[in-house]
């Protein structure tokens, strides 16, 4: 990681400004040191999302709103100018420093980032992406067509033929220029269209210039979707290029249209200056579509709309495409961030968290304050998001999977708090009608503990909550206007991810827990189980396997597209790192690649075998970053596993390895 990208992290962070410069000071103070590199750098990337969704801005009951609404859409009033704007950020800008000065942190609610899924996605022998609703298709950074791999290694995307398991071939490769400064992040297949998505920093600023000494020059971050032609693996082509600004949010595909969402952030500090001294164009969202130029162009602020209720200062840009012709891109800028989105076929869900406080602070800190979700509804019509409709619940979300449409009823689980006190948690799950009006609910579960994973099937919702056991609660949702909790279980540990095995099993996955000396709750490895749900008011756990011990990790806990599974093929499996503990509470990495299971409802989970693209020999010591794998798909009864810098085939069958590819690394220096 290089130097520009800590600055343009910390420029990122929303606290104040002694804060900011003490921590670009001791980058600059370490340069000989890349370990402690990457150490921050993974401590800025965790801060900033944890800061940009937990950390709102201090809800002033008495301020006036200098807008005059002369335009609206859906109910939702028009920017209209920039003076409007400067007003704005001018008052945000002023509570900013009044409010992070002295603030206190709590437990960041991470993005990241699933309602009903197919059981069965395909008749076609290969695997796809483990998605959340049918029909919606959400990129990754590896995708399969049954005879070719396409996969983001590094800072480029190799097609590969994988027809002959046993003779892997790169057709082609595409790369990015060091000029261009685009990372690719995630992809799309659609027949013969390859989707890249990636994000480029355009950074203004000569080294470590400051403006006052005190910022950093804002960094430009654009989202960018690129349309390559691939009938000729041997030589794509770029069609398309659409491009907006701001940080990656996400993405998804119905059909053949594409819609990204990322946020802008808007430099609040530039606001302290008069609006005379300030360049209006400087703040206009900005966007490119090649289909109709490639010159860049701005939208005006007569055509932006703002959340009323929001304080965020960030432009939530949307950008929706067709891929198949070159009709001009649905470009839509709204006043307010997003955190979490949930999509089904025909509606857009955005959610952001607002802190609301009412009492006066006590030695240096608010002690209770309101926390809700305001959601945003998007129609969404031919690559069109057309905003509908907003409304809010008490609480925070956790991810996606906390959302769910069925039968035009929008349901979501949300854990509430009334101060950092985590004892104060409770847990609560509500049902919106197409109005986003609240028409059922249930409040204050589990009180102390919060959600660690939601998974809506149906007409009924699965909720795990923690603090020293695992309840699992089945809730019934037959009825919108009265959901009822029909069982509990409670079981040791807890799952962080669910995924259905049929209708009346579930598959948990999540980590084990312990007591240790200090009478605490630590986490002790992973663990994997099958729930039977077929009586709701009496859940059981059939199976459980525990894997590896203390440090034991997988991306499948935070990341469901890192799950492979195919119910008819009798396969579970799973990129893992499993580590043991040693003596003084170490722990040392014993096996890094990806481990196959198989499960049936007579035996439980049934260890097929483990595929490693390295050694490991002496812990951390011997780890080898670039042959980490990070997905693993099957074509056929081949399962390919993928890393940086190798790709590998094993038989499904006979778990022997059948063929490999390594993948030149680009220099990403």
């Amino acid at each position: 990681m290089k130097k520009k990208e800590y600055v343009d992290a910390v420029n990122e962070i929303k606290v104040d400004r002694d804060l900011k410069e003490r921590t670009i000071n001791k980058i600059t103070q370490n340069k000989k040191h890349k370990n402690i590199y990457s150490i921050l750098a993974s401590s800025i990337i965790v801060f900033v999302i944890g800061i940009s969704i937990a950390i709102p801005m201090i809800n002033n009951k008495n301020k006036v709103t200098p807008i005059e609404i002369v335009e609206q859409n859906n109910g939702l009033p028009k920017l209209e100018n920039f003076e409007n704007l400067y007003n704005i950020m001018k008052n945000q800008n002023s509570e900013l420093y009044e409010t992070n000065k002295d603030i206190a942190f709590t437990d960041s609610v991470t993005s990241s980032a699933t309602s009903e899924s197919t059981l069965e996605k395909s008749e076609a022998d290969y695997s796809t992406t483990n998605t959340q609703v049918e029909g919606v298709d959400e990129a990754d950074i590896v995708k399969t067509d049954g005879r070719y791999i396409y996969y983001i290694s590094s800072k480029k995307v190799v097609i590969v033929n994988a027809e002959n398991s046993s003779d892997l071939k790169i057709l082609s490769e595409i790369s990015y220029s060091k000029e261009e400064k685009l990372n690719p992040r995630e992809l799309y297949i659609y027949n013969n269209k390859l989707i890249v998505i990636g994000q480029k920093e355009n950074n203004y600023y000569d080294d470590l210039m400051m403006v006052d000494s005190i910022y950093p020059i804002q960094n430009d971050s654009r989202t960018t979707a690129k349309v390559y032609n691939i009938e000729d693996k041997t030589n794509p082509k770029l069609d398309r290029e659409v491009e907006i600004e701001g940080s990656y949010l996400s993405s998804r595909m119905i059909g053949d249209n594409i819609y990204f969402i990322a946020n802008k952030y808007i430099y609040t500090y530039l606001f302290k200056d008069d609006i005379a001294e300030l360049d209006e164009e400087m703040f206009k969202p900005k966007y490119i579509d090649t289909a109709i130029g490639n010159e860049e162009k701005c939208l005006q602020y007569n055509d932006i709309c703002y959340f009323p209720e929001s304080e965020d200062t960030s432009y939530l840009n949307i950008a929706g495409f067709n891929v198949n012709n070159n009709e001009k891109a649905n470009i839509d800028t709204y006043l307010g961030a997003g955190s979490d989105i949930y999509s089904s076929q025909n509606n857009l869900y955005i959610t952001r968290v607002k802190y609301e406080y009412e009492d006066e602070r006590v030695y240096g800190y608010y002690n209770n304050y309101d926390v809700n979700t305001y959601i945003y509804k998007f129609k969404l019509e031919n690559s069109k998001a057309i905003y509908e409709k907003a409304g809010s619940v008490p609480g925070r979300v956790l991810n996606q999977f906390s959302m769910d449409e069925k039968n035009g009823y929008f349901r979501i689980a949300t854990t509430d708090s009334q101060n950092w006190n985590s004892k104060t948690n409770t847990n609560n799950l509500y049902v919106l009608n197409e109005n986003l009006e609240t028409i059922g609910k249930i409040e204050n579960l589990a009180k102390g503990e919060k959600i660690y994973s939601v998974r809506f099937i149906g007409n009924r919702a699965y909720m795990v909550t923690f603090v020293e056991t695992d309840p699992l609660f089945v809730i019934d949702l037959s009825n919108p206007n009265n959901p009822i909790v029909l069982g509990e279980l409670k079981i040791p540990g807890y799952s962080k991810y669910l995924h259905p095995y049929d209708e009346n099993h579930i598959i948990g996955f999540g980590e084990n827990t312990k007591t240790n000396q200090y009478g605490g709750v630590v986490t002790d490895g992973m663990k994997m189980a099958l729930f039977d749900v077929t009586n709701p008011n009496s859940p059981k756990e059939l199976y459980s396997v525990d894997i590896g011990e203390k440090g034991t990790y997988s991306e499948i806990l935070n990341n469901h597209k890192a799950l492979l599974f195919s119910k008819e093929k009798n396969i579970i499996a799973f990129p893992i790192s499993i580590s043991e503990e040693e003596e003084n509470y170490r722990t040392k990495l014993k096996f890094q690649g990806a481990i196959v299971y198989g499960l049936d409802l007579d035996n439980g989970f049934k260890l097929k075998g483990k595929i490693a693209h390295m050694q490991i020999t002496d812990g951390y010591r011997d780890y080898d970053y670039t042959k980490a794998v990070e997905r693993i798909i099957y074509i056929n009864d081949s399962l390919f596993t993928l890393s940086e810098g190798l790709i590998k085939s094993t038989d499904m069958n006979t778990m022997q390895e059948s063929g490999s590819l390594e993948i030149k690394l680009e220099d990403n220096e």
